[in-house]
């Protein structure tokens, strides 16, 4: 049980941040390689387009916390997706991609269930649902945490279930509000991980600055402990 944990684990943060890096943040030229074939890549095509292009460029354009900056900023994105068809609709019903919803899920789940036939003849039964409890944390982290992210800590702690207000409060969650501010204010280039380790291991990570601790201080962002604001940018 204890090696599928640890194995599922690690090939969990390895899948989440190589398929966000080249997935839901690929280069424009990759994308563009994409929509020549559209129908080989499209499931490709669309995470791409509701992650990047929804949630990182077509909203949070104020600040990490702040989604729209106008009612009819989310009212004429709105209307967008409504004319997308059914990719739009899954889009609205993630809260603007914050979550995981319909086939988006899918997209997202399967590379993670490809690997558990390796975990059971490699690991047997126990193996098995170890690592199943631990592969399926990018999704978990997607559809539950990934909201409060996006939020000042109170807030987490004031509206978040008991259970999930526990998890932010803790030095993991801490660290994840942290690395996924970092994540989108360096514009999807590193720090891909929810399920923290392998931004590490493949030499993603970007380390905070002076001015990256001041404006997470504003917006609300936990700071670790002991941290002292610097006195110059």
């Amino acid at each position: 049980m204890c090696a599928g944990l640890l194995s599922g684990y690690i090939i969990s943060s390895w899948i989440e941040s190589f398929m966000h890096q080249y997935v839901s943040d690929a280069l424009p030229k990759t994308v563009r390689f994409w929509q020549k074939y559209p129908r080989l890549f499209q499931p490709l095509i669309n995470t791409h387009y509701s992650h990047h292009t929804i949630h990182h460029v077509r909203t949070f354009k104020a600040n990490h916390v702040t989604q729209f900056r106008s009612e009819v900023e989310r009212a004429k994105l709105s209307a967008e997706l409504h004319q997308r068809g059914w990719h739009g609709q899954v889009i609205l019903k993630g809260a603007f991609a914050t979550r995981l919803a319909g086939s988006g899920a899918l997209v997202f789940v399967s590379p993670l269930l490809l690997c558990l036939p390796f975990m059971l003849a490699l690991l047997g039964w126990p193996g098995f649902w170890g690592a199943l409890l631990t592969l399926m944390l990018p999704p978990f982290m997607s559809h539950f945490v990934h909201p409060y992210l996006h939020r000042p800590f109170v807030y987490g702690q004031k509206h978040a279930p008991r259970w999930l207000a526990l998890f932010l409060a803790s030095g993991y969650g801490r660290a994840m509000y942290r690395n996924h501010y970092m994540h989108h204010r360096y514009g999807g280039t590193s720090n891909f991980n929810l399920v923290l380790g392998a931004d590490y291991w493949r030499r993603r990570i970007r380390q905070p600055r002076p001015k990256d601790w001041q404006e997470m201080a504003l917006l609300g962002m936990p700071l670790p402990t002991r941290f002292e604001m610097p006195v110059h940018s």
